[in-house]
């Protein structure tokens, strides 16, 4: 039996096949009589509609990030962009990469890029030069940049911090930054001071490390300091891995943790949750950030869609505070 097609049913009803396709398809310009016996035809003669070509678009995910620390929360942004990448049709392809000429080869077999975490201003550059649309995950953009960009909300995260210290009773905070060079941190910083400074009689010291793990440099800053009469009752440090080694330092030299000082990280790495006791921490949700990029890099490259023609976005996806064994109310002085 030969294959019913919309020029078959429009033969037999001696309409143009535009008329019948209108009419399967639900679209007006063809009157309600019309409709009623294309689809009455269509369906005794047991018409099927041909299967509709998929589109498949390609994104290349690059990271370079040479802290080893930093990978577990890369890969939770990148099966985040890889799942809901393979949900919408997409093929990716992840690469460690710091080489920007190698970027135009990639861009002729790639609808998109995604960067993860640090990047030279040299692969930022090349990419821009390649025309392909961009979403930046985690990395700092120049003000009025056109690429887009998605993070978590570090300001919300840092304030929620302070306030959480400052319901406790906390009064002498100390921000333990770790290594330098981080902006993510420094704005954490600020976010958290300018909540701090609200309050009468508060009072905000930094200690900086060379490392994140440098438990011997966080003993002597934290000696110095209370050799001029200064004694926090609460630390928050620039991530999970400085706060461990806040708490082992803190606890090693005799304070007890919460009972004599509090301690809150960043980002909520599983070790977050192996400490004893285990870490009061801030969650950033690095899954969906990455789901978030992949859509917003989908959206521009279609035609259309409330994303498409928008300027340059700035996402930033509001974190959690998780409370552990870490924190509780101020000793009493």
């Amino acid at each position: 039996m030969a294959r019913v097609t919309v020029q078959s049913i429009a033969d037999q009803l001696g309409i143009s096949k535009f008329a019948v396709s209108r009419a399967l398809n639900g679209h007006s310009g063809v009157s309600e009589a019309t409709r009623a016996a294309v689809v009455e035809l269509a369906e005794r003669l047991g018409y099927t509609p041909p299967a509709r070509s998929v589109t498949r678009r390609t994104v290349e995910i690059l990271y370079h990030d040479p802290n080893v620390m930093h990978r577990e929360l890369w890969t939770k942004v990148q099966a985040g962009a890889q799942i809901e990448g393979a949900r919408r049709n997409v093929d990716t392809a992840v690469r460690c990469l710091d080489d920007p000429r190698a970027i135009a080869q990639f861009a002729r077999n790639c609808d998109a890029f995604m960067l993860l975490g640090p990047h030279d201003d040299a692969i930022l550059a090349a990419i821009r030069d390649s025309g392909r649309p961009c979403v930046r995950i985690g990395g700092p953009l120049p003000p009025l940049d056109a690429m887009d960009k998605v993070s978590g909300a570090d300001e919300e995260g840092a304030a929620a911090v302070a306030l959480h210290l400052l319901a406790l009773g906390h009064r002498k905070f100390v921000f333990v930054h770790g290594k330098a060079g981080f902006p993510g941190r420094t704005v954490r910083l600020e976010s958290f001071a300018a909540q701090i400074n609200e309050v009468a009689d508060t009072e905000l010291r930094e200690i900086l490390l060379s490392e994140d793990n440098a438990p011997g440099e966080f003993e002597q800053a934290h000696t110095n300091l209370r050799r001029q009469g200064f004694h926090p009752t609460a630390y928050f440090c620039g991530n999970d891995y400085v706060a461990v080694t806040v708490l082992t330092e803190l606890m090693r030299m005799g304070q007890r943790v919460p009972e004599d000082a509090s301690v809150v990280g960043y980002a909520d790495y599983v070790v977050a949750q192996h400490t004893s006791p285990a870490l009061t921490t801030v969650k950033v949700p690095h899954h969906q950030m990455g789901a978030v990029g992949m859509n917003l890099l989908l959206a521009r490259l279609g035609s259309s869609g409330p994303m498409h023609a928008l300027s340059p976005q700035r996402i930033g996806l509001a974190p959690e505070l998780v409370v552990r064994g870490t924190t509780a109310s101020a000793p009493r002085a």
